[in-house]
């Protein structure tokens, strides 16, 4: 009898491993092919993802305006196909947005997101500024009228015609006026990095590795470096 019902015993755990290994095998099939049971329909449905990557850097990551996260690189899993909005934000910084409009099995990416400074840090310098040939980081960029186009893709329009518009990484730095400005074309933004004393034309450079330009304004040399805010130095 003590024999039979050892046997039962193992024989019931044996049962129960196999039964917890199909489970959790079967749940990882459906979680790598990004797959969801539906209770409503009673059925599996295929998921959308959305993938953040980039340098490791703590910042808030929110979908659709709720905190999900403190840091990147982050993977947002199993959302259903719908239109989503992801912001980054971190004190001190412009917020970063990007919209996406996901169907079934789609993957919104997301790559080296770059936050710019409410208040870029900026030095000024008596050395004289070597002016910095900007043929080769604007080729394929024109500005005609009020349209500035990438390669024959228009980038932006603008109710009045900038000064000057360059590439800069990613992104786009113009000058409307006394004001010098860059455009996100992810998400559409728009920031103010710097505002100059006159309404003419600014001498600058542009060094995109390490987001700084220098420009020349009223015959002083200023450094502007886009991703380090002035406040983080109090």
């Amino acid at each position: 009898m003590e024999a039979r019902r050892k046997k039962l015993t193992a024989t019931f755990v044996a049962i129960t491993a196999v039964l917890a290994f199909l489970i959790i095998s079967s749940a990882a099939v459906v979680w790598a092919n990004g797959l969801r049971f539906n209770s409503t329909t009673g059925s599996f449905e295929q998921t959308v993802l959305i993938a953040i990557d980039g340098s490791p850097q703590y910042v808030d990551v929110l979908l659709d305006g709720k905190k999900i996260a403190d840091h990147i690189p982050y993977r947002i899993r199993n959302l259903s196909p719908d239109n989503y909005v992801v912001e980054l934000t971190k004190p001190g910084f412009q917020t970063w947005r990007q919209t996406f409009r996901l169907s079934k099995g789609q993957v919104g990416l997301i790559t080296d997101p770059t936050l710019i400074a409410k208040e870029p840090l900026i030095t000024t310098t008596p050395a004289p500024l070597a002016i910095k040939i900007l043929e080769d980081i604007d080729f394929g960029l024109e500005l005609v009228g009020g349209e500035l186009r990438d390669g024959g893709e228009l980038i932006n329009r603008f109710s009045v015609k900038p000064l000057q518009a360059h590439r800069f990484n990613n992104y786009y730095l113009y000058q409307l006026g006394d004001e010098l400005r860059i455009f996100l074309p992810t998400g559409s933004q728009d920031f103010l990095v710097y505002r100059s004393q006159d309404q003419v034309k600014l001498p600058l450079a542009l060094y995109p590795p390490t987001w700084q330009l220098a420009i020349i304004d009223s015959g002083a040399t200023k450094f502007i470096n886009l991703t380090i805010s002035s406040g983080n130095l109090d």
